[in-house]
């Protein structure tokens, strides 16, 4: 039988009042009660516990944390994604996306085409959003960690947030590399990966330039052009097929 699990910030063993989103599906959307138990994990450490509900006073929850221990399900390697900001609850479904299919990072970024304007007010309220968004993810695929949620940037800081040591690929409807050849070397030496998508209408010439020439390959899923929403389900699942457990990728075309 899986085992209730729920995000706890800070995890730290003793007894604590839990936040009230948890404290919500904990006892309202699961009716667990007092002696009932469950396993905390802490999103951003990669941490759990085992946890018993000891209290429940005027819909506060109040929980007594067992010893902490490594989350048995992480990651298993560094993966960024970097997705232009698009429109509507796209956005939410791609982080959605990202989380159960093993990112480690999410960086919105605000490309040339990018139809959303978000001010710091409201690019710090949706970066909150897409953590707790992350968050569930998390808890609903079994991880016991959260991908990071970057603030929304522009493309030339996006493209500088992967870093150098990871393989990276940004990808563009026009390229004429395809993606299989350099993403099969990279899972067969185990590398970190970083992968950059426009958002509806794709990236500029100027944008592609940028990651050209920051070290990125410019690379093609083929014929077929894709929505936005769709990319990243599409990349990082192959990503999670085979790169997961010693899987030989070089059928990968």
């Amino acid at each position: 039988m899986t085992r209730v699990r729920a995000p706890v910030d800070d995890l730290a063993t003793g007894e604590r009042q839990l936040d009230a989103r948890t404290a919500r599906y904990l006892s309202g959307a699961l009716r667990l009660r007092e002696g009932d138990s469950f396993v905390a994990f802490d999103p951003k450490r990669g941490r759990e516990a085992d946890a018993v509900i000891v209290r429940e006073e005027r819909g506060a929850v109040v929980a007594r944390v067992g010893a902490l221990r490594d989350a048995k399900v992480t990651a298993e390697r560094k993966v960024t994604w970097i997705q232009g900001l698009a429109k509507g609850d796209k956005m939410d479904g791609i982080v959605r996306d990202a989380t159960e299919l093993g990112a480690t990072r999410l960086v919105p970024a605000v490309t040339a085409f990018s139809v959303v304007k978000l001010d710091d007010a409201r690019g710090a309220a949706r970066t909150l959003r897409w953590e707790r968004i992350a968050r569930e993810a998390a808890r609903q695929c079994g991880r016991g960690d959260a991908p990071e949620v970057l603030r929304p940037c522009d493309w030339r800081a996006a493209l500088a947030s992967a870093g150098d040591e990871a393989a990276r690929f940004c990808l563009y409807e026009r390229a004429h590399e395809p993606l299989g050849p350099p993403l099969a070397d990279a899972l067969r030496k185990g590398a970190p990966l970083a992968f950059a998508a426009g958002p509806e209408g794709g990236l500029d010439e100027e944008e592609v330039g940028l990651a050209r020439d920051a070290g990125w390959v410019i690379a093609s899923l083929g014929t077929f052009v894709l929505r936005t929403e769709t990319v990243a389900a599409a990349v990082l699942g192959a990503v999670r097929v085979l790169g997961t457990g010693g899987t030989d990728p070089s059928p990968l075309p």
